[in-house]
């Protein structure tokens, strides 16, 4: 432990002057000063107010009002002013006043009076502090050096008063003592300690209590050992990203400890790009948890090597760590993607429309891929092309056979991000068709027979006919724009089909396969026959 030096409060107390404005309709007191004087240590305790004033009417009366605690407590003495020096124009008053700590220790506040031949009154303020002179001796502080596992001091001392010059000082006993946000009760010979986190200023007050003056002092300050730190750091979020966009850089910040490596809490961590260089820009600020994790978020808007920085502490030496190369490029979307046709055919040309833009501009011969999954999984590529020089596309192929989610994407470059766009799903069907249909004979007379037939073919792996699948059988009349359904027929197991009919007049007889679970429609041929 090593002794040091204690701050004592000087025993003459001068109080704060106030300048009093006299009413806007008098001015004749001008200059007007008020002081008080009280030497806490003087056996008599005498509190002395002096006031100064000028007035070209001349001062005719000096008084002045007492208060405790304040000036808006009730008055308690008045005190009567003596001039003794000047004249009553440009003089000096003075008065004494003997204040009883016993019963009102602590701030009075004093108002006075200041009368003029005119009639005008002002006002002056002062106030003095009454109470028993309390100093801390005999203060200590150890241990001289501190670090992280040990950043506490120790520091002891006394509490002592003494009541007036001719009294030595005496102990103060159950008094409080504060500290670092701390407090503690003295001991009958008036010592106490107060353990204070070397970080911060070690500074020990007795606060007043009765008739006990407030007092205050230093210890000495120790020699700080500064242990070491390593810092990792490492980027969560999957690179490239998009200008712009939050990303998630994660790491610890350890420090040698007498126990070897361990956390390092409340630590500042900073994020630079380009780190150490003159264009160098912080990102992110964070602190380290107590386990010596910490967290940042950097939006970047440039690529480059991202670092890590844990600062300086009071007991800590700071350092760095990188965290590896930001891959930062400008966003890209897909706009107006369309898929058709929809429903699709099997084996037929099936295309991805779109727009590609970056900032709201068309991006110029970008390469798309156009890809197909029967899962929403597996992805493979069907197609790929260039854009145009406005950012849209077509993407086409025939490879059309199975039913399945279609979508378009783009891989991006070093400059731009990749993107992929929402999925289509498109269904699958055979195409159908009806070949030699005929209705006959032609003309027809009235009353007699008109046959309709027609071969229904299916388009699969290895086309051939359609069996068994209905044919609906509709008939418009000249001159009318309304079809009437007539029949729905099936086809045999060669896939033709045949129906017949009574000529009642003029018209046009039309065969259609409709669209099934499997199949597309068919073409839906008509055939024109004149009843005579």
């Amino acid at each position: 432990m090593r002794p040091c030096s204690t701050i004592l409060a000087t025993a003459a107390l001068a109080a704060s002057v106030m300048f009093a404005v006299p009413p806007a309709a008098h001015a004749d007191v001008t200059d007007l000063k008020v002081t008080t004087a009280f030497d806490r240590l003087d056996p008599d305790r005498v509190a002395t107010v002096t006031v100064t004033a000028k007035s070209a009417s001349g001062v005719t009366d000096v008084r002045a009002n007492v208060r405790h605690p304040n000036s808006r407590a009730d008055v308690y003495a008045t005190l009567e002013f003596e001039r003794v020096a000047g004249t009553d124009k440009d003089g000096t008053w003075r008065a004494t006043f003997h204040p009883d700590v016993e019963t009102r220790p602590g701030n009075n506040s004093v108002e006075v009076l200041v009368e003029s031949a005119d009639g005008a009154t002002a006002k002056g303020y002062t106030d003095f502090r009454d109470c028993y002179q309390t100093t801390i001796t005999d203060v200590t502080t150890g241990p001289d050096v501190i670090d992280a596992d040990h950043p506490e001091v120790d520091v002891h001392g006394k509490v002592m008063v003494q009541k007036s010059r001719d009294v030595a000082p005496a102990p103060v006993p159950s008094a409080a003592v504060q500290g670092g946000g701390k407090a503690v009760t003295t001991a009958a010979d008036g010592s106490f300690g107060l353990a204070l986190n070397g970080m911060d200023p070690l500074y020990v007050r007795f606060p007043r209590q009765g008739t006990l003056c407030e007092a205050g002092t230093y210890g000495s300050t120790p020699t700080i050992a500064k242990q070491a730190t390593q810092t990792s750091a490492w980027v969560q979020t999957l690179m490239p990203v998009a200008i712009g966009t939050g990303m998630t850089v994660e790491g610890k910040v350890l420090r040698r400890g007498a126990a070897g490596l361990v956390p390092a809490g409340d630590v500042t961590v900073e994020g630079y790009l380009n780190y150490g260089k003159p264009e160098q820009k912080l990102l992110a600020r964070g602190y380290t948890l107590k386990d010596g994790t910490f967290q940042l978020k950097p939006a970047p808007d440039r690529s480059g090597p991202f670092t890590v920085v844990a600062g300086d502490t009071a007991f800590l030496m700071g350092s760095h760590a990188s965290a590896g190369t930001l891959d930062v490029r400008r966003p890209v979307a897909f706009a107006d993607i369309n898929v058709e046709p929809e429903p699709g055919g099997y084996g037929d040309p099936l295309g991805v429309t779109g727009h590609l833009v970056s900032d709201l501009n068309g991006l110029a011969q970008a390469r798309v891929i156009m890809e197909f999954s029967a899962d929403g999984k597996t992805w493979r590529t069907m197609a790929t092309q260039n854009t145009y020089s406005d950012g849209w596309f077509h993407l086409t192929t025939d490879d059309s056979k199975k039913d399945g989610y279609w979508r378009a994407r783009y891989a991006g470059d070093s400059e731009y991000m990749p993107v992929v766009s929402g999925t289509h799903y498109i269904d699958i069907k055979y195409r159908t068709h009806i070949y030699h249909y005929n209705a006959s004979p032609e003309p027809v007379k009235k009353g007699g027979t008109i046959t309709v037939k027609g071969l229904l073919y299916r388009f699969r792996d290895v086309a051939g006919a359609g069996p068994n699948a209905n044919i609906h059988i509709y008939f418009k009349p000249k001159g009318s724009s309304t079809w009437t359904k007539m029949a729905i027929t099936k086809t045999g197991s060669d896939g033709w089909f045949k129906k017949t009919f009574t000529a009642s007049q003029d018209g046009t007889w039309l065969a259609r396969y409709w669209e099934s679970a499997g199949y597309l429609g068919s073409n839906a041929p008509s055939d024109y026959v004149d009843v005579t």
